[in-house]
């Protein structure tokens, strides 16, 4: 019953059937293990949050929820430690309950100085006491939220509604203070004239305004208050019309006549003080004609 079977090699393929098998990896036995476990948790958390988002803006588009928030940053670009904000606005009202909005084309934030903010091609627009409204415009400029002071620079145009406007080098604006202040020549026209200057100090919210060096106030005179046009002051003096004195009388008459009036525009002036006439050159009477005796 027993046959011998002679000794033979195995091939590789024989060889290996016989081979026992490796020890397991258990190292990669808990990775896979721990993978599936996070699978296992994350799936349902992401379900719940997508429920919550789908539901959150099923309500807010219900609700029509809309919130005015007093700024609009725009478009937001980060590159480096720059924070660069397009089109920005802000609008509010200030403490004495005056509403002011102001624009720019661009405002940089540093982010290692969070409190500078950075501006280009301002337009502010505040609303004055009186009711009225002032603009101002500026090419560059610097705010400084902590301090609550706004630096303007590369020219600076000032409008207002009663027709006054302005020209600046720079200013330098302190909003708690409420002063205004620039050590480099101002230009300040009005309807009737200009107003020149070396330095200018706004104080008191605008109430005070101090103006040194080289002052120049040029104005037209005819737009002065309380002065009468040309006619109505010739018909105030009837006396203007009566009829001319005689040519002898006439030269001893001109010292009382009142110098002639400044021109329409130009600098205030003082008209010198008339000079005391020469007195008048009358002819002597002529002695009477002896009678011619009858014939």
């Amino acid at each position: 019953m027993n046959r011998h079977v002679p000794p033979h090699d195995f091939d590789a393929r024989e060889a290996e059937a016989f081979t026992p098998p490796p020890p397991p990896d258990f190292t990669k036995a808990r990775r896979h293990s721990a993978r599936v476990r996070w699978i296992k948790r994350l799936v349902p958390l992401t379900i719940v949050v997508a429920v919550i988002g789908i539901g959150a803006v099923s309500i807010l588009s219900r609700l029509k929820l809309s919130i005015d928030l007093p700024f609009d940053i725009g478009h937001l670009t980060l590159s480096g430690s720059r924070l660069t904000m397009e089109l920005p606005k802000l609008s509010g009202f200030t403490d004495d309950n005056r509403g002011y909005r102001i624009t720019a084309r661009t405002a940089v934030q540093d982010l290692t100085r969070p409190d500078v903010i950075e501006l280009s091609d301002i337009e502010a627009r505040l609303e004055l006491a009186d009711k009225g409204w002032a603009s101002v415009n500026a090419k560059t400029g610097s705010f400084d939220t902590k301090k609550q002071f706004i630096t303007l620079g590369d020219g600076v145009d000032l409008a207002m509604n009663g027709g006054y406007g302005g020209k600046l080098e720079d200013a330098d604006v302190d909003i708690k203070a409420g002063t205004i202040a620039t050590s480099h020549p101002v230009l300040f026209t009005y309807l009737d004239g200009k107003l020149v200057a070396d330095r200018l100090d706004v104080t008191d919210r605008g109430a005070r305004a101090l103006f040194q060096g080289h002052v120049q106030l040029d104005f037209r005179m005819s737009n002065l208050p309380g002065q009468k046009p040309d006619g109505a002051n010739a018909g105030a003096h009837p006396a203007a019309a009566a009829p001319a004195a005689p040519a002898a009388t006439a030269p001893a008459r001109a010292a009382d006549a009142t110098p002639p009036a400044p021109a329409a525009t130009g600098t205030i002036s003082v008209p010198p003080a008339p000079t005391p006439a020469a007195p008048a050159l009358v002819p002597a009477p002529l002695p009477p004609r002896r009678p011619v005796p009858a014939q």
